[in-house]
């Protein structure tokens, strides 16, 4: 296996993005949080960095719409189960 130069890495990454970019797009909308308030999130996919706006509707590839409302749904169903196990005390 051959080292790959530095253009050649640049432009794998470059491609990857664009590949996600060339996806059909989906509306996200990120929920403003009270506790939390951040202003932005953030989706990483394979190395890509996907900056998300709180609180606008947002026009993003389905893939980042998807990454992100998985991490939501596990997030929540991980609360919900340490909700559940504090209560077996």
């Amino acid at each position: 296996m051959a080292n790959k130069t530095q253009k050649e890495v640049e432009n794998e990454f470059l491609s990857e993005r664009e590949a996600i970019l060339k996806q059909p797009k989906t509306k996200l909308f990120i929920q403003p949080d009270r506790i939390n308030r951040a202003t932005h999130q953030e989706v990483i996919i394979n190395g890509q960095k996907w900056v998300l706006a709180v609180g606008k509707q947002l026009e993003v590839p389905q893939v980042v719409a998807d990454v992100y409302n998985e991490s939501v749904a596990k997030t929540l169903q991980a609360e919900y189960d340490m909700d559940k196990f504090d209560e077996i005390k």
